[in-house]
């Protein structure tokens, strides 16, 4: 009897399905979307630097992806050494609560599901909007379909999809992935070409070609008459890297299915890595090569030997201060593919250039679509391994024996997934069911369920958890020493666990900048630090109290279900003393 009461069943009933490649794609889509393609105009309506004070030549988001990305690698030392010795699904629920505590591996969990799941929807919804960012690149105008109900349905159409082939298994899911990550993969390598080709002649051509006559000086000028200016260098990649650590989330996803990899002990590490170098390739590439392309259209020079550019007029007519319609002049999309077809208009003209932006619509709409596999994969397995462990129901944990799929836990992250489709959508703004304003509103007079709300504080609930994961790397030779002594990927104690406080002390630290930094939710006392920026200042921050809110229903639901899972008579003391079950 005593046996089985321990775990759901002695096997989990998932089978080793996932390769070498497909685990790395599955990382690199996670984190490859759709807000890489803008993170250098919105550095640059963050903060404006000229050119010529970059160091080393390097733009701020250039800067920033290099800095946040080797911070990155810190945390991904942590998760190799982990999933190397515990490779089971559910990743970092198992190892916190077998190395930290399961209450606090509950709680992280929660806010890491939610974060994910909210994702899926608001991906679901961002698929279309796509289309409505990157159509006029292609001739396609969905705009008379941009409203709350469609893109709400639409969106429920997408989990609905895509929900029906995780069900179907890894290895169906798998083959859909590829073929989602290799079309666009293909399409950027042209991306690359376009913009290596770029010439200062050609970027003026394509602007001209593309805003019907207006030339790149016109945008420039124009936000300099708006207030365009230069601040600090170093404070300008400080504010920048907010916008590169939410670029990088989700680098961990192949940790989430560590129980689904084949031979994964051995690979995972190879596979984390790799698919963080590449993650930091990408961003760092791009980036650059778009502000070198972006940078030679429309110099204006403002005397001292200082100028600005097209670029830098984008980000701030865009993102920024500024605004097009001010300027009285066509919207220029802040987005790296429209410079692309800037590029690709006046290096090879406008029949070639309309059939480039044909692939840039492609492109763009490709890259969201193809993060919503691995957010259903990562979310269903984090919901499976708290289920197998009977903190929450073990309904949650059954599988498909002929799928060998967790089809319950994809339904509960299909379900939960309809939260961020109708904040995205604006479902309950004023063009939607606006009558449910105001019981969605805070008692201060925010609203918890949109685009803008209090659910996006996505990016502080995964701070959090990585936080965790670093200290749980700290703690592991020390709580597990014979799990770490046998462990395959062997690593000196000492390594583990100075890379364990780093990535812990990392991720702490940008949970307190999201939180409390002007950039982010400036919750707290209001004060600044010179070039580092302005902090607090919003005692009030939704997203801070939605966040708190989180944490205490997270902890309640955990209570409840450690007294479900005594009523029924499992042994939590010997559950989470043991590694689960393969």
């Amino acid at each position: 009897m005593a046996e089985k009461t321990l775990f759901a069943r002695k096997a989990t009933g998932l089978v080793r399905e996932i390769g070498f490649s497909t685990a790395i794609i599955l990382a690199v889509c996670n984190a490859v979307g759709l807000g890489w393609q803008k993170r250098v105009f919105q550095a640059i309506g963050a903060e404006s630097v000229y050119p010529q004070e970059y160091v080393l030549g390097i733009h701020p988001m250039v800067m920033a992806f290099l800095l946040i990305g080797i911070l990155m690698l810190v945390s991904i030392y942590g998760f190799a050494v982990l999933s190397s010795a515990m490779p089971r699904s559910g990743g970092g629920y198992v190892f916190m609560s077998r190395i930290i505590n399961p209450g606090f591996a509950f709680v992280a969990t929660c806010l890491e599901f939610l974060s994910v799941a909210i994702s899926y929807g608001l991906i679901a919804v961002a698929t279309f909007e796509a289309t409505l960012i990157f159509g006029s690149l292609a001739g396609v105008d969905t705009s008379g379909l941009a409203n709350p109900y469609f893109m709400s349905i639409f969106g429920i159409v997408i989990i609905a999809f895509f929900s029906g082939i995780a069900c179907l298994g890894t290895r169906m899911t798998g083959y859909v992935l590829h073929v989602m990550f290799w079309i666009p993969a293909g399409i950027l390598a042209i991306v690359y070409l376009v913009f290596i080709v770029a010439n200062p002649t050609a970027m003026e051509a394509g602007v001209g070609a593309i805003t019907a006559g207006h030339t790149a000086a016109e945008y420039t000028q124009a936000a300099i008459d708006q207030g365009l200016t230069s601040g600090v260098y170093w404070s300008a990649v400080f504010a920048a890297s907010f916008y590169a650590y939410w670029a990088y989330i989700g680098y961990a996803a192949a940790t989430f299915v560590a129980g689904e990899v084949k031979e994964a002990s051995r690979s995972l590490p190879k596979i984390i890595f790799i698919s963080g170098i590449v993650i930091m390739a990408i961003y760092m590439s791009i980036s650059f090569l778009l502000a070198r392309a972006g940078g030679m259209a429309g110099v204006v020079d403002v005397g001292g030997g200082k100028t600005w550019s097209l670029i830098d007029a984008v980000g701030y007519l865009g993102p920024g201060a500024g605004s097009f319609e001010d300027a009285g002049l066509p919207t220029i999309g802040a987005w790296m593919p429209y410079f692309a077809g800037i590029s690709a208009y006046g290096v090879f003209g406008a029949g070639m250039g309309k059939l480039f932006g044909i692939l840039m619509f492609v492109m763009g709409t490709m890259w969201v679509a193809n993060d919503i596999p691995p957010f259903i994969l990562t979310c269903s397995r984090m919901l499976f391994a708290m289920g197998f462990d009977r903190i929450l129901p073990e309904w949650v944990a059954d599988i498909n024996e002929r799928r060998a799929a967790p089809v319950n836990a994809i339904i509960v992250t299909s379900v939960a997934a309809l939260v961020g489709v109708v904040a995205e959508a604006e479902l309950f703004g004023d063009a939607g069911l606006a009558f449910l304003k105001p019981i969605l509103h805070s008692p201060f007079g925010q609203q918890w369920i949109s685009s803008s709300g209090a659910i996006v504080a996505t990016d502080l609930w995964d701070a959090l958890f990585f936080g965790g994961m670093g200290l749980a790397c700290a703690w592991f030779p020390s709580k597990l020493p014979e799990v770490f002594e046998r462990a395959p990927w062997r690593q000196s104690k000492g390594l583990v666990v100075g890379m364990g406080y780093a990535s812990f002390a990392t991720n702490v630290v940008l949970s307190l900048l999201i939180l409390c930094h002007g950039a982010g939710y400036g919750w707290g006392p209001s004060f600044s630090l010179g070039p580092l920026g302005h902090f607090g200042g919003n005692w009030l921050s939704l997203n801070f109290w939605f966040t708190v809110v989180l944490i205490v229903i997270s902890a309640l639901v955990y209570y409840w279900g450690r007294s479900r899972a005594k009523r029924v008579g499992a042994d939590l003391t010997t559950i989470f003393a043991q590694i689960p079950p393969e």
